[in-house]
C-alpha cells in the first residue's frame, strides 16, 4: 500500500476555500417554501375503493325544531289558561270610552232585537206620532222631571209622546203571590201594574193606598197616567227594571213556577202574558239591569258576580231574562253586557246601582237602537 506523504508541498500549501455571500433579497426562501421543504414528505393518500365512498357531511340547520314544537305548546297552554281565568271578563281596548258601546268583549252583549209580528201591524191604526209607555223603577224612577232622565232624553230625541210610569222603590218581582200589608209596595210591582191597564185591576193599589195612609207623590203621579193613557194609540212598551231584586236576594228562577209573580223571570212571564193578550199590537222591548255593586255589612261595594254575600251571580237573571223574551218573541236589550259593565261602572253609576247622567244618555242611546232596528223612525 501506498503511503500518502502529509509534507506534499501540494497539500500543505492548498487555500481554504472562501465564503459564499447570500443575497438576503433573492436567496432567502420565503417561510412557505422553507416550511415546505422542512416538512417530511407525506405518503401519498389511498385512493378509495368504489363501494366505500366517504359520506359528505351535512351542515347543521340553525333551527331546532323541538325548540320549536315545545314553544308552540306553551303558547296554546298559556292561552287555554287565561281563557279559563279570565272568561266572562270584558276586556276593552284603550280607546275613549264615553258612550262607546262598541268595545271588544270575550262575553257579547245578548241582545235580541225583533220586529213586531207583522200579522198585529196591520190591524192598528197607524198614526204620525210615536206612543212609548215606560215600566220600571230605580234609574227610570229617579228625579223624573229632570232633562237627564232616560225618558226625557228618549222624548226630545224622537218627538215622541213618552209616559214615564216608573215607581219608585218598586221591584220586578212580589214579596208574595198575593197582597198583604207586611210588603206594601208589592202593589206596585211590574205584574200588579199590568193588571191595572190590561183587566183594569185597582182594587190592590187601593189597599196600598188605605196601609200607607195615603200614596207618595211620585207614586201617585205614575200611577194617574198609567190610567190615563189611550192604549189603543200606544206603539211601544218598555220595561226597564234594575238589579234591586237581585241586590234584595229575590229568586231569579224556578223550572216548576214559570210565571210566579214572587219569581223574578216569573213576573216578567206573567207580565208579558197578559200584555201580549190584551196588547197584541204593541211592541215590546225589554231591557236589562245594568251592572251593579254588592253594598256589603261595611258598606264597601263587591263585585256582583260574587257569591259571596248573595247566593247568585247578577248575571244568572240576565242570562235567564234573555231567555224569557225569546220564548215571548220580544225585544231584549242587554244593558249589563252591552252597556254599563263591570270595567266602566264607575263612570257610569252614581251609586252602587243608581246611573249618572252619562248612563242615561248611554242606556237612552241603546233603548233607541233597538227602537229603530227594524223601522225608519226619523231622529
Amino acid at each position: 500500500m501506498t503511503k500518502i506523504n502529509q509534507n506534499n508541498p501540494t497539500h500543505k500549501n492548498r487555500r481554504p476555500k472562501e465564503p459564499e455571500w447570500i443575497d438576503l433579497e433573492t436567496d432567502v426562501l420565503s417561510e412557505d417554501d422553507a416550511a415546505q421543504e422542512e416538512a417530511p414528505a407525506k405518503p401519498a393518500p389511498k385512493k378509495q375503493t368504489a363501494g366505500k365512498k366517504r359520506p359528505s357531511k351535512k351542515k347543521k340547520s340553525g333551527v331546532n325544531f323541538h325548540i320549536v314544537f315545545l314553544s308552540l305548546i306553551a303558547i296554546v297552554f298559556i292561552v287555554v289558561v287565561f281563557k279559563l281565568m279570565f272568561w266572562d271578563k270584558r276586556v276593552h281596548q284603550n280607546t275613549e270610552r264615553e258612550n262607546d258601546t262598541t268595545l271588544s268583549f270575550d262575553t257579547e252583549p245578548l241582545d235580541s232585537i225583533v220586529p213586531l209580528d207583522s200579522s198585529s201591524v196591520g190591524a192598528k191604526e197607524k198614526d204620525d206620532d210615536l206612543h212609548i209607555l215606560f215600566l220600571g223603577n230605580g234609574s227610570l224612577a229617579d228625579d223624573k222631571d229632570s232633562d237627564s232622565n232616560m225618558a226625557n232624553i228618549i222624548q226630545k230625541k224622537t218627538g215622541a209622546t213618552v209616559y214615564n210610569c216608573a215607581v219608585p222603590g218598586s221591584y220586578m218581582a212580589m214579596k208574595n203571590t198575593t197582597y198583604k200589608d207586611s210588603f206594601i209596595y208589592d202593589a206596585f210591582s211590574f205584574y200588579n201594574l199590568c193588571t191595572i191597564f190590561t183587566v183594569g185591576n185597582t182594587e190592590t193599589i187601593s189597599w196600598a193606598e188605605r196601609d200607607l195612609g195615603g200614596l207618595p207623590e211620585d207614586v201617585e203621579s205614575s200611577l194617574e197616567l198609567l190610567q190615563s193613557i189611550d192604549y189603543d194609540e200606544l206603539d211601544v212598551l218598555c220595561i226597564y227594571y234594575d238589579g234591586a231584586d237581585y241586590l234584595d236576594g229575590r229568586p231569579s228562577y224556578h223550572i216548576d213556577k214559570e210565571t210566579d209573580p214572587t219569581i223574578f223571570c216569573g213576573a216578567l212571564s206573567a207580565g208579558l202574558d197578559l200584555i201580549q193578550e190584551f196588547l197584541p199590537n204593541v211592541r215590546i222591548i225589554v231591557m236589562s239591569p245594568t251592572y251593579a255593586y254588592v253594598v256589603d255589612k261595611d258598606g264597601k261595594y263587591s263585585s256582583s258576580f260574587n257569591t259571596d254575600i248573595l247566593e247568585e251571580p247578577l248575571s244568572n237573571y240576565i242570562g235567564l231574562q234573555s231567555q224569557i223574551c225569546m220564548e215571548h218573541h220580544v225585544s231584549f236589550v242587554d244593558n249589563f253586557y252591552g252597556s254599563v259593565y263591570e270595567e266602566i261602572a264607575d263612570d257610569y253609576l252614581k251609586d252602587n246601582i243608581l246611573l249618572n247622567e252619562k248612563g242615561h244618555e248611554l242606556v237612552s242611546d241603546r233603548f233607541l237602537y233597538a227602537l229603530n232596528r227594524f223601522n225608519d223612525y226619523d231622529f
